[in-house]
This record gives structure tokens, sequence and C-alpha cells, in this order.
């Protein structure tokens, strides 16, 4: 038949192989084995067991341009619907990602929001403690002049009228406004020092260096600056709530100092300077 047998038989006189049903039909027809002329009985077959049983050969389908191109063709639809999904789950992604941004900037946000309203208010309790402990001061020196201004109208009983005697409190705010204004007069009065650069040499300085580095760029400059006795030290206040020790010989920041809400306004080094001695720094946000 030219095929793989599926019921193999053997001939016990010639030892050919057949297929059971093709040799069984030639057997009722002519009585010998095909191609010879033995007589051959059913008793002179047997039966071969395959074990694994054979297996077809896969039929050749790729023999002709038209099988060919029916293959490329399936190749190539496969391939765009493979390329049409990863597009599809390429963008899903995009999406994703794009909400995600989306969201932690909205959060940000949201942050940043919460915590000027904390700063602000800090601030508000801060202001209104003070407040208190002055009205509680004034209330206190109200009630101890009106005790005074009792005792002295129950002991002149003659009807004499006596003067009533200032506080404490009252001298020393009287003492403290003169002496406010005498600093004023001599503020006023004083003159420039002969050692101040003036503004020809403000207009010849030139630029020997440059530090781009200090301080946060969301929040831009600086406000107070101080050398250390030796100079090579800077101590530095910023808009960034910050202060930073910049070491000039080493052109970089060796420390920054976190704690204000607000602006530096001051910045000083004690004795002089040095990274083993103190340093004060004085905020817009009333704290040293």
């Amino acid at each position: 038949s030219g095929e793989t047998p599926r019921e193999p038989v053997i001939s016990a006189k010639t030892g050919r192989v057949y297929e059971k049903r093709l040799l069984q039909k030639y057997l009722d027809e002519n009585g010998t084995e095909p191609h010879t002329d033995y007589k051959l009985s059913e008793e002179e077959v047997i039966a071969i067991s395959a074990n694994p049983p054979a297996v077809n050969p896969r039929p050749p389908t790729l023999t002709s341009i038209p099988a060919l191109l029916s293959t490329f063709q399936n190749e190539w639809d496969s391939l765009v619907l493979e390329t049409f999904t990863l597009k599809q789950q390429y963008q899903q992604v995009r999406q994703e990602l794009s909400q995600a941004l989306y969201q932690n900037d909205a959060a940000c946000r949201v942050i940043a929001r919460l915590m000027k309203e904390r700063d602000d208010a800090r601030q508000a309790l801060t202001t209104l403690q003070a407040q208190t402990v002055v009205a509680s001061t004034h209330v206190e020196s109200s009630a101890s002049k009106a005790m005074e201004v009792d005792h002295d109208e129950q002991v002149s009983a003659n009807g004499k009228s006596s003067e009533i005697e200032r506080s404490a409190e009252d001298v020393y705010f009287e003492k403290a406004a003169e002496t406010s204004k005498v600093l004023s007069k001599s503020r006023v009065k004083r003159e420039t020092p002969e050692d101040l650069a003036s503004v020809d040499d403000w207009k010849a300085a030139t630029e020997k260096s440059l530090v781009e580095s200090l301080h946060t760029s969301t929040k831009p400059g600086i406000v107070t600056i101080c050398l250390d006795k030796t100079g090579t030290l800077a101590l530095t206040g910023g808009m960034d709530n910050h202060a930073e020790v910049y070491s000039r010989a080493k052109d970089q920041t060796l420390a920054t100092l976190k704690g204000h809400t607000k602006k530096i306004t001051a910045a000083l080094w004690v004795n002089g300077g040095g990274l083993d001695q103190p340093i004060i720094t004085a905020s817009a946000d009333k704290s040293i």
C-alpha cells in the first residue's frame, strides 16, 4: 500500500511484512502469497506486536509554492496579532503610570498644604499664648492698683486725697522708653566707619570664586553670612529655613542646620568660630 501498516503481520515462508487486511483480501482472491507461488494459510501468518505502536509520518505540506505562501501568511498573521496585543498592553501600562504619577502629584500638593496650615496654626498658637500672658499681666497689675487705691481711700478718712504710687512695672516701662529714645538718637548720629567699603570699591570688585551648591533651589537666596576667624569657614543663613557651614578650602558643605520654620535672619559664630565652637542663628519665626 505504500503506507506504514497499522496491523502488521509476517509471512512464515518468506519473512515479508504485510498489512493484515490487505493480505487477507489477497489470499481470499488468489490463495497464494503476493508476488510468489507459495500457498499461504492463516496459520502461517504471524501477527507482529508493535510496542509502542508505529506512528504515521507527517505528510509533507511545504512541497509547493501555494503551501509555502499559506504558511507564510499564517506566520505573518500570528506576528501581527502578537504585535497588536503588545501595543495594547503597552498603552494600558502607560495609562496606569500616568494615573499613578497624577495621584502622587496630588498627594504631594495635599501634604504641602497641610504642612503650611500646621505651621500657620503653630504661629497663631504662639501669638495667642503671648497675648494671653500680656493680658494676664495687665489684669494682675490693674487689680493691684485697684487694691492700692481702695487701701488709700480707707486710710485717708479725713477726705485728703493721697497720691497713688506708681507700680514698679510702670517705672520699668518708662525707663525702657527713655533708654530707647537715647539709643535711637545715637544710632541716627552714628558716623560711618572709615574702613567701610565705598561705592567705587564695590563697583570695582570682581568675582574670584562661585559656589552653586549652597541651600536648596526651591527657596533660593542667602540672607546672612558670617566668616570664622580663619576665613576658611562660612556660616550662611538662607530663605530655605536652613543654616549651612561651608568650607572654602574643601569647597563643600560640612553641615546643614535645620530647626527653624521660616527664613534665617542672622547667623553668628561664637568665640571667633570653628568646628568646635557653638553657632547662634535667629529666624523670622521668633526663635533662636
